[in-house]
């Protein structure tokens, strides 16, 4: 029997908790759990010598992905794959790791902290219990990281970056400002028609501005969708409906099953969806 703390665990399953931090007791079933996996997507093990700077990238990966668990206190044999359980000795033995750690993923909402024990594995295995983020983590280095597959990429490109705020929910396609005359929102027919409606009454380009839908004189992608009169001059490709119809009964239709060629439906977010409700019936009524 191999217990650095045997006063810990009096019988299996038992839990102690330290500075917020559990010491959980498990099976060896359970160890043949943790064992037997596979590295993936949602999972990562780590020796104990890994150094915290690594482990932070890991963690980072798997914040700005879908979340995960990190078990650290696994080997693994590069040649077989095959892993074997060496924990830290004691919780003392984990403190340099959980200062770093504290520091940029503090305990809590989106972050868990276990160790586990088992009374026939040699020391304890820190497994960390990773949610996915609201916002995007960097590790120790300050560079961002995003889980793939068994991977922790590095983003760098501008580009992948303001995907990955999309993602998240920190910024989104229809905020971003268009260059173009911002007239083609605030002197449209659309614009006018609707502050019609609007109480009390503003002039289109103080209501588009108090909306958040013009910014220094440029109207966002969401302003040109809802009242420019022709947005897909403004956003070619990317603001317009294609209604397709295809007589098979295969899970996907191809070119040469269409019934039709593609009716393209344009014009603001409010015709476009009338547009298409009407289309798409007539179509469903002349179908036998």
């Amino acid at each position: 029997m191999v217990d650095p703390q045997p006063e810990l665990f009096p019988f299996r399953g038992a839990i102690k908790e330290k500075s917020g931090i559990r010491i959980v007791a498990i099976s060896d079933a359970e160890v043949s759990k943790i064992l037997a996996i596979d590295e993936g997507h949602f999972v990562d093990v780590k020796a104990i010598e890994t150094s915290p700077a690594n482990l932070t990238r890991a963690i980072a990966a798997l914040s700005n992905a879908e979340g995960g668990e990190l078990f650290i206190g696994v080997d693994e044999n590069t040649a077989t794959k095959k892993k074997t359980w060496r924990g830290f000795a004691n919780q003392e033995a984990a403190n340099a790791h959980l200062q770093v750690f504290e520091e940029l993923f503090p305990l809590g909402t989106d972050y868990r902290y276990d160790f586990l024990w088992s009374e026939h594995q040699p020391g304890l295995v820190l497994k960390i219990q990773v949610a996915k983020t609201r916002d995007i983590k960097t590790a120790s280095n300050r560079k961002i990281y995003l889980r793939r597959g068994a991977q922790n990429l590095p983003v760098e490109d501008q580009n992948r970056i303001e995907i990955l705020r999309r993602d998240k929910g920190l910024s989104s396609f229809e905020t971003e400002p268009v260059i173009c005359d911002p007239s083609v929102v605030t002197n449209s027919e659309h614009i006018i028609t609707f502050m019609l409606e609007v109480v009390p009454t503003a002039e289109p380009a103080v209501w588009l501005k108090k909306q958040s839908l013009l910014t220094d004189e440029k109207p966002t992608v969401a302003a040109v969708v809802l009242f420019a009169d022709e947005p897909q001059a403004v956003l070619p490709k990317r603001c317009g409906i294609k209604v397709y119809r295809y007589k098979t009964t295969d899970a996907e239709g191809t070119r040469e099953s269409l019934d039709f060629d593609p009716v393209s439906i344009e014009g603001c977010a409010y015709d476009q969806i009338h547009a298409a409700v009407q289309q798409t019936a007539k179509i469903i009524e002349s179908v036998r």
